[in-house]
């Protein structure tokens, strides 16, 4: 099969190593040109050419993937089937009628559920217990396409969602190598997905990180669980900001605290009071500071008894 990946993030690394692997090597990589980072805005190269590199494929970069240009390049290819995960960019009709299979794309949910850009912080926020990758035929419609595989898996307990991302990106590869297959063979099978049941992740911004500590414990985790490590869950105490890295929920034998008041404070951790139970912070980053232990932050900080977080 002659193939064309897209790819710009790194969590569609795995994907591409997992195609060269499974005898499945693209014949030409696409992802987004290299792009400034960083304050001192330097020009750094783009991860999946890297990573396209190391494993010896052509690679392009376009600045629009839709240039007229660009498109004759990719019809001289004839390429049976295109491959998308986390390229960032909405492919017109004309670019999906390119292969001759058309285009499929390995999503980080169970879909119909979490379409968008944000569905692995969406799913541990909303307490699911498990997640998993769906991959479809793209369609015109974000998300919507037919369903030809799904790879379910579990959901930690403490599972934050870099954990859970670095995950799905590797079962994303693994995914994509059996659809292929199934292709090859002409035993794949597109089901519709029911539209009814479709629920949506948008982008998580910095806003939706922020604690409200009045929730029971058990929801706090979810958010800081969901937040971390980006956007990040934040907090403050007095005029100061912090972002909240981990932590656990713990039963709360009097219930007479005030929500984001401290119950205490040690090497074992912050115990918060929220809305209902406690829950102890376990990690905590000061803002511009480093990422610490309860304990290093404690000694390191003065905390008044009746201090209150919010």
């Amino acid at each position: 099969m002659r193939i064309v990946f897209f790819g710009s993030s790194d969590f569609a690394i795995p994907s591409l190593k997992a195609l060269k692997e499974g005898g499945f090597s693209p014949d030409l990589v696409v992802t987004k040109p290299d792009a400034p980072r960083g304050r001192g805005r330097k020009i750094y190269e783009a991860e999946v050419k890297l990573a396209a590199n190391v494993l010896e494929l052509t690679c392009e970069q376009p600045a629009d993937p839709h240039d007229p240009e660009f498109l004759a390049k990719l019809k001289e290819l004839q390429p049976d089937i295109g491959v998308v995960i986390s390229y960032g960019v909405i492919l017109t009709p004309e670019m999906l009628a390119i292969p001759k299979h058309g285009m499929i794309n390995a999503h980080a949910s169970l879909l119909p559920l979490y379409r968008g850009a944000a569905p692995v912080q969406r799913v541990i926020r909303d307490g699911h217990a498990e997640t998993g990758v769906t991959v479809m035929k793209i369609a015109d419609k974000l998300d919507a396409g037919d369903i030809i595989l799904t790879e379910t898996t579990p959901i930690g307990a403490t599972e934050n969602s870099g954990q859970l991302r670095v995950r799905l990106a590797e079962l994303s590869g693994t995914a994509l190598v059996n659809t292929l297959k199934a292709i090859e063979a002409g035993s794949a099978t597109y089901t519709p997905q029911d539209h009814s049941k479709a629920t949506y992740a948008p982008k998580v911004e910095k806003e939706h990180g922020v604690i409200d500590w009045k929730l029971p414990a058990t929801e706090v985790d979810m958010l800081v669980r969901a937040m971390t490590p980006k956007p990040g869950a934040q907090t403050r105490l007095g005029n100061k900001r912090f972002i909240v890295i981990e932590g656990q929920v713990e039963q709360d034998l009097y219930g007479m605290g005030i929500p984001g008041g401290l119950q205490s404070s040690g090497e074992e951790g912050i115990r918060v009071c929220t809305g209902k139970d406690l829950f102890r912070i376990t990690r905590i980053k000061p803002d511009n500071g480093r990422n610490m232990t309860a304990g290093e932050f404690v000694r390191g900080h003065h905390i008044a008894p009746d201090a209150r977080f919010g």
